[in-house]
């Protein structure tokens, strides 16, 4: 097997000889198409860009769409998306409401000082956008009809193990919220989706956590790999056959990051760069791993390159960030969704 690459983004041009999984799915298992989105703040603009531009190239693409699955702003994407909204509502959101979301008054400045023992911004205008975006709804009000599609699977990690807590042992872990149908156990489907959204993107020294949880990149920033397998889980109502899953993930930009050099860093010095190793630093290797198990019939790849560092709160590079979406190669991702 090949090493995925040093690059935070592998070759998204396709791998042949991938496994028995990208070979046609078996006769009346209907294709499982499932829209994956990156976390990465106000760069979640560029596979918005993306989207509607595939929109404009095959129209109606999405109504197959059986899951969306994201992570942080890819999470509130992905349940906008799940809503019924469009991609150009959802950038209207980002373009007007970015700087409130990411707005620093300068009593909560002091009363951090600086950033050293909070977070750098208030929860209260990003809750607020939220439930401007998502209003009451319920993961389960996602759910078509048949409950085939509406899917939703959005990542968090919870600090303190609240579904355990009366165990002697608990540990803090990772959690996949969902509303797909199960036939054992339970699923999310009866959680508000815009709490979902605040949980899955409460970045850390960014917002404080929400009820507990951080967001999803500190595990899954490119959750592709989190939706094959909750697509999979056995408990689930009605079983998916994995060779009719088909992905198309969509990044929200990287930088060619290197250190030329070791680093012997300590703490202070690391903490500057921690944020960016947590969530960058992760993102080629769920790309190496779907592509390996969905073959390039079944899977596509799409992100940028950014050509210099910008960061997830800069609302004063969102119209770059729109460019880059506008300007991104999109030939991978209509090759597979004209097929799917």
């Amino acid at each position: 097997m090949t090493e995925p690459s040093g690059s935070p983004e592998t070759d998204i041009r396709a791998r042949r000889g991938a496994l028995a999984l990208s070979q046609a799915a078996p006769a009346g298992a209907p294709p499982y198409r499932i829209l994956s989105i990156d976390g990465g703040g106000l760069r979640g603009l560029i596979p918005l860009m993306i989207i509607q531009r595939l929109d404009e190239a095959k129209p109606n693409w999405r109504d197959g769409i059986n899951m969306y699955a994201g992570t942080s702003t890819g999470g509130l994407i992905a349940l906008g998306l799940a809503k019924g909204k469009t991609p150009r509502e959802l950038m209207d959101v980002y373009v007007t409401q970015g700087k409130t979301i990411f707005a620093r008054s300068l009593w909560h400045a002091i009363a951090n000082i600086g950033d050293l023992v909070g977070p750098k911004y208030d929860d209260a205008n990003r809750k607020a956008v939220f439930q401007q975006v998502l209003a009451g709804d319920l993961l389960k009000d996602y759910l078509s009809a048949d409950a085939t599609r509406g899917h939703v699977c959005i990542t968090a990690f919870d600090l303190k193990d609240a579904k355990d807590a009366n165990l002697p042992r608990r540990n803090w872990k990772s959690k996949i919220f969902h509303n797909i149908p199960v036939a054992i156990g339970t699923n999310d489907a009866d959680e508000l989706a815009y709490e979902v959204a605040m949980r899955t993107s409460a970045a850390p020294t960014y917002f404080a956590s929400f009820e507990s949880f951080v967001d999803g990149g500190v595990f899954a920033n490119n959750p592709a790999m989190c939706a094959f397998a909750q697509a999979l889980d056995g408990r689930l109502a009605k079983k998916i056959q994995p060779t009719s899953i088909r992905m198309l993930s969509l990044g929200t930009g990287y930088t060619a990051t290197y250190f030329e050099t070791d680093r012997s860093w300590g703490l202070s010095q690391w903490a500057l760069h921690l944020v960016d190793l947590l969530t960058d630093g992760v993102l080629g290797v769920a790309d190496f791993q779907a592509q390996q198990l969905l073959g390039t019939d079944h899977y596509a790849r799409l992100t940028v390159e950014l050509g210099h560092n910008i960061a997830m709160d800069d609302p004063g590079t969102i119209g770059e960030l729109q460019t880059l979406g506008a300007n991104a190669t999109i030939d991978d991702a209509l090759t597979l969704i004209n097929a799917w």
